[in-house]
């Protein structure tokens, strides 16, 4: 046994449940990648992409219906010692290794059945050439307790171009939603996207019950579309595929019946301008309004913005949802509180994991249907929506609850969390606290003064304005005279004017990109200090007291001109004061000088999220902090001013994540307040806190349910060669189901 720790993941803080995670049957993965289940006997078989080592291995699930009680039924002769385990090698203490060569990825389940009416499935897997591999699931079971008997071999079908995605349209029961078999003799419609094309398959089991290689019906050129991945309707008659595209805008919907030769025709659901990484289509759900779906709705992952707003956060992408039924910016869902089929006000921001990593790949969880009496897979009683139950750990009374429809996607920090599609956010566990909205709230660390002394000034600090949702887990620091980031050692040459003041040309510096920033803003007010000094071309007496007798950031010399086109800083001396001994060289005609440039004027405070400027304090000494939108974790949104179509300010897309303002004066340079920001998010989600540690790099979602299981979701791990398996109802709460780690 290894012992890892279940974690909850946690943008302010981490929800967490220490145990021994079980680690099942060893796999031997080698960045391992995407996942699908078929049918094989009395069982079904979980194949994942071993890309690491050429081939795929075979997870064994038993998916006969549990009694009423939640026993194993006597009938199944699906042997529980192999469920959870890995169909054996020949050296049974290894799992089989099965040889599709040239590095797979992506993999397809296909649930058909034998003439008999006993499943049959076939795996298809594309990988890093341009042929997909066809493995006959039933052949690899049956190797398992028939002596002598050998895996079916390998087929291959070319298709021309390298292979990036294939999905398979299996049937769904229409009582149970979930996969089942098509009927024997019959054919299920795969598809295979390559690097220019679209193809559909036809795959069927040749006269003795085995995998054949499938047959292409059709195929469709995608340009201009790069294909990530692609993805059918659940259950669905395959009459529309959803193609990702990684370098245009959104997805692409393209009728099967359009799939004719020549270019593909496609419509085209916008994220935003983003290009997207992974998509995949709803299965049907309910809510209080009834049935809805298959195929309602889109999960999108989205790259970031090509280009970011001046002056804000970098856009790192993320999670967005879409109505699959509306072309162009539309399509994307609109902003709570409005309803999802609003077309005209605010549509969504992608929901992201800020500082957290990058969300790659998602998908749909099972839609648990209300019934009077459960059946299998669903052994507890729900009578009306929402039925599908996830393991929130708030309140502690009730640490479970229930949502109409569950989304979830993978992160490049390892962590694999959950979305509560409808309401188009996170699964927030401080939401469901006793105190509801109230545990959302942004909290603020008291600022503490660098130097601190009886005339400091003071930072006040809005707690009101802080916005859950943007206002996000980060430390600030307000300097005053802050050293200007990239001018902070600079040197160059100083020169006297022959009127008073000084010429300071920094070295290789174009001034305009400093004046231009809307954060630093460089302007006149602003001030030099100097740091250090050398001869450069004068060296009279006047100027070997400059480099000798002057000490480093002794006075600072206020901006009065900047010429961005000659690249210099004109600079005002500084006269005698007293005893104090000013700054005025002009005896020296010219010196090198280190100096360090910093904010001054009426605006000689500079804000930092982190170590990135951010902007300077307004004139008034009030200072709005822009961080960028990443969810809506409210409970409820006001709709705003219906009348005159105001989306609601809480819930729209601003970026005010909190406010401040400075009372007092300063007069100690790079001094300043520090302080730290908690957002109240505290999204579910899990991982492998062993996996993370050495690399871990959560990939490929898959979501799996059979009669016999309600939901698991299958991570791959594939910076730590694991794969992880979580059910979602008990999650932390059970720790020999919630969380088993597959390496």
């Amino acid at each position: 046994m290894i012992d890892r720790s279940i974690l909850l993941l946690a943008l302010p803080a981490v929800l967490a449940c220490n145990s021994t995670v079980p680690n099942s049957a060893l796999g031997e993965f080698s960045a391992p990648a995407g996942a699908s289940a078929t049918g094989a006997g009395d069982r079904d078989v979980l194949f994942i992409a071993n890309s690491g080592r050429d081939g795929l291995r075979a997870l064994q699930l038993c998916n006969a219906p549990l009694l009423a009680n939640g026993a194993v039924s006597p009938a199944d002769t699906c042997p529980t010692n192999v469920n959870g385990q890995f169909i054996p090698a020949p050296i049974r203490v290894f799992a089989a290794t099965i040889e599709t060569g040239h590095r797979p990825i992506r993999v397809a389940g296909v649930r058909l059945k034998r003439a008999d009416n006993s499943a049959a499935g076939v795996a298809l897997a594309a990988g890093s050439d341009s042929t997909v591999a066809v493995v006959d699931a039933r052949s690899l079971v049956e190797t398992q307790f028939t002596p002598g008997a050998v895996p079916k071999p390998i087929l291959y079908l070319g298709v021309d171009n390298r292979t990036i995605d294939v999905v398979a349209a299996n049937p769904v029961d229409p009582e149970l939603d979930v996969e089942v078999a098509a009927l024997p003799g019959a054919t299920v419609p795969a598809f295979v996207a390559t690097t220019s094309q679209l193809l559909v398959l036809d795959v069927s089991l040749d006269t003795s019950g085995n995998a054949q290689v499938p047959t292409i019906r059709a195929r469709c050129d995608l340009a201009p579309v790069v294909p990530t991945r692609i993805a059918v309707v659940p259950g669905g008659d395959a009459q529309v595929v959803y193609v990702a595209d990684g370098v245009g805008d959104g997805v692409v919907s393209i009728a099967t019946s359009s799939i004719a030769g020549g270019p593909c025709t496609m419509h085209r659901i916008s994220a935003g301008g983003r290009s997207v990484r992974s998509v995949s289509v709803s299965p049907r759900w309910y809510d209080e309004n009834g049935a809805h779906g298959p195929g309602d709705l889109l999960t999108m992952v989205v790259e970031p913005l090509a280009t970011a707003q001046p002056g804000r956060d970098l856009d790192p992408g993320g999670v967005l949802f879409a109505a699959t039924g509306t072309e162009g910016p539309e399509g994307l869902l609109p902003i709570p509180p409005f309803v999802l089929s609003d077309t005209t006000n605010e549509r969504m921001q992608p929901l992201s994991l800020p500082g957290a990593g990058l969300m790659l790949e998602g998908a749909f969880l099972r839609s648990v249907k209300p019934r009077p009496s459960p059946l299998p897979p669903d052994l507890k009683a729900c009578t009306a929506a929402p039925c599908t139950p996830l393991y929130v750990g708030t309140p502690t009374t009730a640490p479970t609850q229930n949502f109409s429809l569950l989304a979830v996607a993978t992160a490049s920090d390892g962590g694999t969390y959950f979305f509560e599609v409808l309401k188009r956010r996170f699964v927030n566990a401080n939401l469901y606290a006793a105190e509801g909205d109230a545990s959302l709230v942004p909290i603020f660390g008291t600022p503490v003064f660098s130097a601190p002394n009886a005339a400091a000034p003071a930072m006040l600090i809005d707690p009101a304005s802080g916005e859950p949702g943007v206002t996000r887990n980060t430390s600030w620091r307000v300097i005053w005279h802050s050293p200007i980031p990239g001018l902070d050692r600079r040197g160059g040459l100083v020169t006297t004017t022959g009127h008073g003041t000084l010429l300071f040309k920094p070295a290789l510096t174009d001034l305009a990109v400093w004046q231009g920033d809307p954060a630093i803003a460089l302007a006149v007010g602003d001030v030099v200090s100097f740091g250090a000094y050398s001869l450069a071309g004068d060296g009279s007496a006047a100027c070997q007291n400059v480099v000798t007798n002057e000490s480093a950031y002794r006075f600072e010399l206020p901006i009065l001109a900047i010429d961005a086109t000659a690249g210099t800083l004109e600079l005002g001396e500084l006269p005698d004061n007293g005893s104090a001994i000013g700054f005025h060289p002009d005896a020296c005609t010219a010196f090198g000088a280190v100096a360090e440039v910093r904010t001054g004027g009426a605006q000689p405070w500079l804000v930092f999220d982190g170590s990135t400027a951010q902007g300077r304090v307004q004139p008034d000494n009030t200072f709005v902090a822009h961080q960028r939108r990443f969810d809506y974790p409210r409970s409820t949104y006001a709709p705003g001013d219906a009348g005159a179509g105001t989306p609601p300010q809480a819930a729209a897309s601003n970026d005010v994540a909190f406010k401040f303002n400075i009372v007092g004066t300063n007069t100690i340079p790079r001094s300043g307040f520090a302080f730290t920001v908690s957002s109240g998010q505290v999204p579910v989600g899990f991982n492998d806190s062993i996996a993370v540690a050495v690399g871990g790099l959560a990939t490929s979602v898959t979501a799996y349910s059979s009669p016999r299981v309600q939901s698991l979701v299958f991570t791959s791990i594939t910076g730590g060669n694991e794969v992880l398996q979580a059910d979602p109802s008990v999650l932390s709460s059970n720790l020999v189901t919630g969380l088993v780690a597959y390496r």
